[in-house]
């Protein structure tokens, strides 16, 4: 096992910033496998969800509409008006509870497969700038590289699909609140009755385009309470993506032909470099995982081009144990 994690170290730092607090920006590279196919059909579904809600209406109400303007809310076709509080303070109270119990159960699932965060970053705005910029070693070099006129296109035409998207979703979280028979009702009435709505929608839409663009991870890790969370929710019960330390160490290059008396991790750092948070998944289980389980795609590839036993980075109840006897977690 490597001394960082005897030691801990890892711990003591955000993997996206250096020791003077200067950002590490991460250029993660390119996710594909099974587990990426099945994000992909789930991206499919809730992006089905996300952008259909508004359309849906129960007895000409919309099925969901959070409009604090009017003070009046709507779920499931239910009106609740400012009177109907306490019920709102229930159901936040068993959200929070529900929310605690999952993460027991499931531990960070939900952050790399449901949080809209994470499937707009990177299911949509990270597939644009694949197509846009390529891999994520081309994405560096161009970052590095000189303002010439390829850069220049590139970024700019970037800018413009990420500013377009960012309006898309500002649009439908707009019809959340306002409902989209207003918005259409807006898009149709003189710019000028409406200016406040659009500066707000413009604002959104440029917090959007910040986030997306540069913001990126440090949502996850810096921004969002969760992830500080999960340390006090999880246990050794919990499904988590996780490398098995007892099957891995101690890690050595792969040689042909070689009968190999060291751990089966060949130290190839694919599952670093697919991370989009930019952490080392063999640490540990760390603040920054979000589950979103790339690692286990790139590790899988790697042991299956070697030919040795897939599964060394998994999923707990899935794929690898952490129980007693079957893998061990970071300092035992």
């Amino acid at each position: 096992m490597e001394g960082n994690v005897k030691e801990g170290s890892f711990r003591d730092k955000v993997a996206t910033v250096d020791k003077s607090g200067k950002r590490i920006w991460v250029y993660p590279q390119m996710p594909e496998g099974r587990l990426h196919d099945l994000r992909k059909w789930v991206t499919v579904l809730y992006l089905l969800v996300f952008f259909g809600l508004p359309f849906i209406k129960v007895n000409g109400q919309p099925i969901f509409l959070i409009n604090v303007l009017q003070r009046k809310f709507i779920l499931f076709g239910q009106i609740f008006w400012p009177q109907d509080f306490f019920i709102f303070a229930i159901g936040m109270a068993v959200f929070i509870v529900f929310i605690a119990l999952f993460t027991v159960v499931f531990g960070r699932v939900f952050c790399g497969w449901a949080c809209p965060q994470t499937v707009f970053m990177e299911m949509l705005f990270r597939k644009i700038e694949y197509w846009i910029e390529g891999n994520g070693v081309e994405q560096k070099i161009l970052d590095k590289g000189p303002w010439n006129t390829d850069k220049i296109t590139k970024r700019v035409s970037k800018w413009i699909a990420f500013w377009l998207l960012s309006f898309i979703i500002a649009n439908t979280f707009l019809e959340y609140i306002i409902g989209v028979d207003e918005l259409d009702k807006m898009i149709r009435e003189p710019f000028a009755m409406h200016l406040g709505s659009f500066i707000t929608l413009a604002v959104f839409t440029t917090v959007f385009f910040f986030v997306y663009l540069w913001m990126r991870e440090q949502v996850c890790t810096v921004i969002c309470p969760y992830g500080r969370m999960q340390g006090v929710l999880l246990d050794r019960d919990s499904v988590i993506v996780a490398y098995d330390y007892k099957r891995g160490e101690e890690r050595g290059k792969f040689h042909k032909n070689e009968e190999r008396t060291i751990g089966d991790c060949i130290d190839c750092a694919q599952c670093v470099k697919v991370c989009p948070t930019g952490i080392d998944i063999r640490n540990g289980t760390q603040l920054e995982c979000i589950n979103c389980s790339a690692c286990i795609d790139a590790c899988n590839k790697m042991m299956d081009g070697v030919g040795l036993p897939k599964a060394l980075s998994g999923m707990h109840l899935k794929i690898i144990s952490l129980k007693k006897g079957h893998g061990n977690l970071p300092g035992e």
